[in-house]
């Protein structure tokens, strides 16, 4: 993947200020903004319902507030490298929480959970190849995945 970026966990684990103040939306799309991103933020459409991937009329789900941010829905990429920019993958813990994977220059995946430090491991410390597969604990539904086009996407954070 050549135009994804590489899995350098250090940038994102050793500054406990960066560690702490951005999360698997900032790493994801490898953005930071130290203001702990949140879908749909940036542009005006921050989620309002985390039941599910797709949501009924009037709700906002984390897949369209990064849409509105610039993401691109690919739910037909099937794990593979994509151009430009780089691939993402979106889970949901339904009523409860939304999670990003990021697919790196190797081809292998990583994640960064919430305020905690980037990992290229999943729940059961195995390396994470497809993270349709992946132990992803209680996100148990996998939403989608997406492209993120550096330079064209835009986000923000609860904490300006």
């Amino acid at each position: 993947c050549p135009c994804a970026p590489s899995a350098d966990l250090a940038a994102w684990n050793t500054d406990p200020a960066v560690t702490g103040y951005n999360n698997c939306y900032n790493y994801a799309s490898n953005y930071r903004t130290d203001t702990f991103g949140q879908p749909g933020l940036a542009s005006g459409q921050v989620w309002n319902d985390l039941s599910a991937c797709n949501v009924g009329a009037g709700k906002i789900s984390a897949k369209m507030g990064a849409v509105a941010d610039g993401l691109v829905d690919k739910p037909n990429q099937d794990n593979k490298c994509i151009s430009p920019g780089h691939l993402v993958a979106l889970v949901i813990d339904p009523n409860s929480d939304y999670h990003w994977f990021r697919k790196g220059s190797n081809g292998k995946w990583s994640h960064k959970p919430g305020g905690t430090p980037a990992t290229i491991l999943d729940n059961s410390g195995n390396p994470i190849t497809d993270p349709r597969t992946a132990d992803r604990g209680g996100y148990t539904d996998f939403c989608t995945f997406m492209q993120v086009k550096h330079g064209h996407f835009r986000i923000n954070g609860w904490y300006d």
